[in-house]
């Protein structure tokens, strides 16, 4: 069901029974009116001027049938009252009177039987009345009241009147004539013809986001106005835009996840291959009996951290690449985790003859971060420095606090180096400097990329330099942890 028949339905379902109860209470307002109307005139018949006299001088014919033309009988009209001025007006049926006593007996053998309700209801009241209900009001017409007089004695000690309301359809609220029922339908044909623009603007809305959910969200949705139309198109334009940023997003990280699996194929194949060989002519050796290749077997050490750091950093990426990396925090001791990275790297340096040192202070110092992300940032750096360094060359990690409640770990060589304009690109991915690709051809880029997206995750500065001295110097620099903040975390998980 459309909006607009849906609208007309609606509105025919509240008009109607406005309608009818209008009707309804027209009628009992109508009943009402010519009961005051029939009293009035009761009252005035007989606190007229000899008005009671001439009832009980002849109670059987006083007041009796109508008369000529639906009027009372001619002798029974006032001297001297003239006639209801014709103007058109539609006019109740005129008053027929019936005289009775106070026993309720009428000598007009015409009068007609007191109905049980006028009778208990005169016991009570002046005017006594039939019962008042929509139903009796609205099916008939026809109205009796049976008033009781200031005397309690003679044979016109009540009086019954009877008569109609006003004929016609309606006339005591409502206007008589059924032109009141224009207004309803000027107002009906008004709210279709004002819902019609704003049906189409809603349709013309749906259309469009049809056909931007069709294409992929990619069209924008035209806003039209400022009322509820328009701010529904604002809400569908921006559910639009958040939906193609997401699309976007996940473009971007599908595009980025199959350049990394390609590039980490590529480059795991290579030390894999290197690394096969280097099997083989051990096994070779040892089948032969000769004596192992000290060589060929750091070599096969090599390959094999080498592998593992690519592994190491294809997790952490796919854990810092989602939209909101979820990082497990807690205090984590900076001493504990460099020497941690320094007995992981010492093997591969003491085979490419690299001398690895490190120093970190006395006291702990402790770091709010995410401790697996954290301690691969540092040995990403770390690694970095030892495979592009040269034989005797050296690489010193450094821990220290510095100005009060921050901390610096400083991972320096000797190496190579890089070119000042090349430092602030170190972080790119897959970015490798001239001499990085001399000395390590198969490198994927990725160590010092992933270290600078874990220090901006936890809110640390990487910072690069070049020693006077040659080599490279990279910097984490941060805030650190109180030690009672520390040990009361440490508490609470324990």
């Amino acid at each position: 069901m459309n909006l607009r028949l849906r609208l007309a339905l609606t509105t025919i379902a509240v008009t109607i029974p406005m309608v009818v109860a209008l009707v309804l209470f027209d009628a009992v307002a109508r009943h009402r009116a010519a009961e005051e109307a029939l009293v009035g005139y009761t009252l005035a018949r007989m606190q007229e001027p000899g008005g009671r006299d001439r009832c009980e001088a002849d109670p059987a014919h006083w007041g009796g049938e109508l008369g000529p033309g639906g009027g009372p009988p001619p002798r029974d009209e006032p001297r001297g009252r003239p006639p209801p001025p014709d103007d058109g007006r539609p006019r109740g049926r005129p008053a027929v009177l019936f005289a009775y006593d106070a026993a309720l007996r009428s000598a007009n053998p015409a009068a007609p039987a007191l109905g049980e309700p006028l009778v208990a209801a005169s016991a009570t009241s002046e005017v006594a009345t039939w019962p008042r209900s929509w139903v009796r009001s609205w099916v008939s017409a026809e109205v009796e009241v049976l008033v009781r007089m200031p005397w309690d004695s003679g044979p016109c000690a009540r009086v019954l009147a009877q008569g109609s309301t006003v004929p016609g359809w309606l006339g005591a609220v409502l206007p008589p004539t059924r032109i009141w029922l224009a207004p309803l339908v000027a107002l009906f044909a008004a709210v279709l013809l004002a819902m019609g623009p704003i049906v189409g603007r809603i349709r013309r809305l749906t259309e469009a986001v049809r056909r931007s959910a069709s294409a992929g969200y990619a069209s924008a949705v035209p806003i039209d106005g400022d009322d509820e139309v328009g701010q529904l198109a604002r809400a569908f334009e921006a559910a639009g835009r958040e939906v193609r940023a997401q699309l976007a997003a996940k473009d971007r990280r599908e595009a980025a996840l199959r350049e990394f699996l390609a590039n980490t194929t590529h480059d795991v194949m290579i030390p894999l291959t290197v690394l096969q060989g280097h099997l083989s002519e051990l096994v070779e050796g040892a089948s032969a009996g000769a004596a192992v290749d000290r060589g060929a077997l750091v070599a096969a050490m090599g390959e094999a951290h080498y592998i593992a750091a690519i592994v190491h950093n294809l997790a952490v990426m796919a854990k810092i690449d989602a939209d909101a990396p979820r990082l497990h925090r807690e205090p984590v001791a900076m001493g504990v985790l460099v020497e941690r990275v320094l007995a992981r790297h010492r093997p591969i340096a003491r085979r490419l003859q690299v001398e690895l040192d490190g120093a970190v202070p006395e006291s702990p110092l402790h770091v709010d971060a995410d401790v697996t992300l954290l301690e691969q940032a540092v040995s990403n750096v770390v690694y970095n420095a030892i495979r592009h360094n040269r034989a005797g060359g050296h690489v010193a990690v450094l821990l220290e606090g510095v100005a009060g409640d921050r901390f610096r770990l400083r991972v320096v060589d000797d190496g190579p180096g890089v070119p000042a304009d090349e430092l602030a690109r170190l972080v790119e991915r897959g970015f490798r400097s001239d001499a990085a690709r001399t000395r390590a051809p198969d490198g994927q880029g990725l160590g010092l990329h992933i270290a600078a997206r874990v220090a901006a995750l936890h809110g640390l500065e990487l910072a690069f330099d070049s020693p006077p001295g040659g080599g490279l110097q990279v910097d984490f620099i941060g805030p650190r942890v109180c030690a009672e903040v520390a040990d009361s975390t440490q508490e609470a998980h324990l």
